[in-house]
């Protein structure tokens, strides 16, 4: 038989509230879920150190360069390809801002200059791009009378009068064959021209060897020699000195005064 004590019964297990708390009190689940605290990051020193260090070498080279590089310069440059004998128009040039060398710089034509350029005629072959300069102009010879033409031979010391020979002189002009005649007679010199005007002479530098037609014909032993002569002579005269030039070797003598007088 059961005997029941008054005031006491079994224990009756808590049963759990939906929520996910309990009779004894709420459960809080976001404090189990709360993350820990961490600083916030910061750059390296190092880092920092190494972007400034780069900064200073990019400064210190741009630096570097403007000083190494010429300035800019305002030049003339052709727009197109040119050929030797074109009369230079207005829309053959342009002007252009470029960096060069000094000496370029100086040899070639500045923007300021067009006036100089345009109307003139090339005497040479100039490319698309290349900057112009007064040397691809074309030269009037101004001093070559109708009729006339300026040919220049090649000359050695000892064969124009020993070197004496300067513009405005009078020669006579001498052809001696390179090869001797078929019956092994001496070669004899014979007169090619009888009177010819000096106009230019060349003069070389110490050492410097002059070739003509793949052949060296100079060898220069001081700074003051000739090594050509530009003579002023007809037109036939200029084929024949030409053709004697190419055959044979040509000595140059000055003519005497007193002969220069039937000079044309």
């Amino acid at each position: 038989m059961g005997v029941q004590i008054a005031g006491s019964s079994s224990a009756t297990p808590r049963s759990p509230v939906p929520n996910g708390t309990s009779v004894g009190g709420p459960h809080h689940a976001s404090s189990r879920a709360a993350r820990p605290f961490r600083p916030a990051h910061r750059l390296d020193g190092r880092v920092l150190l190494g972007l400034g260090a780069a900064a200073l070498s990019l400064a210190l080279l741009a630096f570097g360069l403007r000083q190494v590089l010429p300035a800019s310069e305002s030049l003339l440059e052709a727009t197109r390809d040119l050929e030797p004998g074109s009369v230079l128009q207005a829309d053959d040039v342009t002007s252009v801002d470029v960096r060069v060398p000094p000496n370029v710089a100086q040899a070639s034509f500045t923007a300021e200059a067009i006036d100089q350029v345009v109307g003139n005629r090339l005497g040479t072959r100039v490319s698309a791009g290349q900057l112009l300069a007064p040397s691809q102009l074309a030269t009037s010879h101004t001093t070559v009378a109708p009729g006339h033409v300026q040919v220049t031979i090649p000359v050695d010391p000892y064969t124009a009068s020993a070197g004496v020979i300067g513009p405005g002189d009078t020669v006579v002009v001498y052809s001696t064959p390179r090869q001797a005649p078929a019956n092994g007679a001496l070669p004899s010199a014979s007169v090619v021209l009888d009177q010819a005007r000096v106009v230019g002479v060349g003069r070389g530098q110490q050492g410097l060897s002059v070739s003509s037609g793949g052949g060296p014909i100079a060898s220069l032993g001081s700074t003051n020699q000739p090594t050509w002569l530009t003579l002023d002579v007809s037109v036939e005269e200029g084929a024949s000195l030409v053709a004697a030039e190419r055959l044979g070797s040509l000595d140059v003598a000055l003519k005497a005064l007193g002969d220069e007088a039937s000079f044309r």
